[in-house]
């Protein structure tokens, strides 16, 4: 079943210390170190210092693994209310004779995700809404008319659903909601289609 508006858009470091110790009682004999191997000995000394301290790694550059995790937080935060006119595609809206009112809509969502919503509306003030991807298909009816049934896959429940859209020769819209109601409509602009939408949403909450 759809949910309540309300209720879908309520929405080491590590060190690491590296140290070293050792060493031996030296004999009671040893015999002193030749003049050559003193001044060798000391000119390693002197490099050794000269060189200063480990550089330490560069950091490496962030994986696409986690870019992708990245976009998908982002994906996952965007809701309705983020809808703006330019990722609309198509909006309709409707009333019927008790005063229900549907606002159906296409668009694309930043992942570049093609999207359909459907808002019913009651007087009531209680209502639903439908929202996710879907796969489309067209069929001719007797009298002409071609009939978009978008199967949706809604991201709040995960269930499935059927609405759509058609246009008459003349030019009039319909949509019509999981039921298979038809409801006879009008089209939005882009605009348009975001305030009904943000409208819908306020009077449901």
């Amino acid at each position: 079943m759809k949910r309540n508006i309300a209720a879908i858009l309520a929405m080491c470091m590590m060190a690491a210390t590296m140290t070293a110790c050792g060493g031996s009682n030296a004999p009671e004999e040893t015999a002193a170190p030749a003049p050559a191997e003193t001044a060798a000995a000391a000119e390693t000394e002197a490099e050794a210092e000269d060189e200063g301290p480990e550089e330490e790694p560069e950091a490496e550059p962030e994986t696409e693994a986690e870019e992708s995790d990245e976009e998908a937080d982002a994906s996952e935060d965007f809701t309705l209310l983020d809808v703006s006119s330019d990722m609309i595609e198509a909006g309709v809206y409707a009333v019927d004779e008790f005063q229900n009112e549907l606002v159906f809509s296409m668009f694309t969502a930043p992942s570049g995700t093609a999207m359909a919503s459907l808002f019913v509306y009651c007087p009531d003030g209680s209502g639903d809404v439908i929202c996710g991807t879907y796969t489309a298909e067209t069929e001719t009816d007797e009298d002409g008319i071609n009939w978009t049934k978008l199967s949706v896959s809604d991201v709040y429940t995960g269930e499935g659903y059927v609405i759509g859209f058609a246009e008459s020769a003349d030019g009039q819209v319909y949509i019509f909601n999981p039921a298979g109601t038809v409801y006879e409509g009008q089209y939005l602009s882009a605009d348009d289609t975001v305030v009904y939408m943000g409208t819908a949403v306020a009077l449901m909450g």
